[in-house]
């Protein structure tokens, strides 16, 4: 078996996008020493077809890894099946694995960053994650390294190991127990009121929100995930392209690293994390009007009333 995970890239219909994120992940020290599955959803309508035949096509001719895995669907699954069947064949296959986004632009030391932290953190029961992604909020002050922990998952470029997945997936909406036994006050608490807010909106299928699920049963579980001082990942599609609709903001982006540091110190108190927690949840959780709107429960209605009058 390789001894370095292999990577997903889940896809639907954003060529460009997809076609970023290979190039990027071609540069990577560790590329030609993995593999890498291509995931593609088949189009759902025929007004997509021409790019996920552009996708295809693209991806039959990847070079630079290890190997190259294509996953065509024959039929549109959905983003939700499509992902989250791919990736438990995957993890089940290999033990592990570093999943991404189609708009994951990565550094060129983002594999090494994320196999050496699944090494280093393999037998730690309380970490589930190796994220790629962190936010720009200055945490200079609180931590020196290359990582801190944060209490919970990232999923814009992560790794995990099946024997912890297994422990979380499938992933199951449970809002009303968490509730009843004190993990949503808890996650709040912690600084996580978009979590809880998303679970919630989830449930009621007002949306949906698998990230919330998988982080609030991180909490009921107390493990955390694995954060990079300097973000391996730039996230490009919120401009109002797939899942992101309507979503059009440079709220998120980052400096990527340069990719110089190929070695890394995974060294980090947890209790120093706590302030540094804080300033992200703080980050994530928005405006005063938008964290008023979370705790009232009505940020749905705020999205769509910010909508209407665009």
């Amino acid at each position: 078996m390789n001894k370095y995970a292999p990577i997903a890239v889940y896809t639907y219909n954003r060529f460009e996008h997809f076609r970023q994120t290979i190039t990027a992940l071609e540069k990577n020290i560790l590329a030609k020493e993995s593999t890498i599955y291509i995931v593609s959803d088949a189009a759902a309508s025929e007004k997509d077809e021409e790019n996920v035949k552009k996708i295809r096509d693209f991806s039959r001719k990847i070079k630079g890894f290890l190997s190259v895995e294509l996953v065509f669907r024959q039929s549109n699954l959905g983003p939700a099946k499509s992902i989250f069947g791919a990736e438990r064949e995957i993890i089940d296959l290999h033990g592990k694995i570093i999943s991404m986004e189609d708009d994951n632009l990565t550094s060129s030391n983002f594999l090494s960053f994320m196999n050496s932290g699944l090494e280093y953190f393999k037998d730690e029961s309380s970490v589930y994650s190796i994220c790629g992604y962190c936010p720009p909020v200055d945490l200079t002050p609180n931590l020196n390294g290359d990582i801190w922990f944060y209490p919970w998952n990232i999923s814009w470029g992560y790794a995990t190991w099946k024997h912890k997945y297994d422990l979380l997936n499938p992933l199951i909406n449970n809002y009303e127990q968490l509730k009843e036994n004190g993990i949503l006050k808890k996650i709040n608490r912690m600084g996580g009121l978009y979590i809880t807010d998303s679970l919630k909106r989830d449930y009621k299928k007002q949306a949906h929100f698998p990230d919330a699920v998988l982080c609030s049963n991180m909490t009921r579980l107390d493990m955390v995930s694995v954060l990079p001082m300097k973000s391996k990942v730039l996230n490009i599609g919120n401009d109002g392209s797939g899942t992101s609709r309507g979503v059009n903001t440079d709220k998120y982006n980052v400096e990527l690293d340069d990719g110089d540091k190929l070695e890394f110190s995974f060294e980090c108190n947890k209790i120093n994390s706590m302030s540094s927690t804080k300033k992200v949840s703080k980050f994530y959780n928005g405006k005063k009007i938008t964290q008023i709107a979370r705790y009232l429960g009505v940020y749905q209605h705020l999205l769509q009333l910010k909508q209407f009058y665009k």
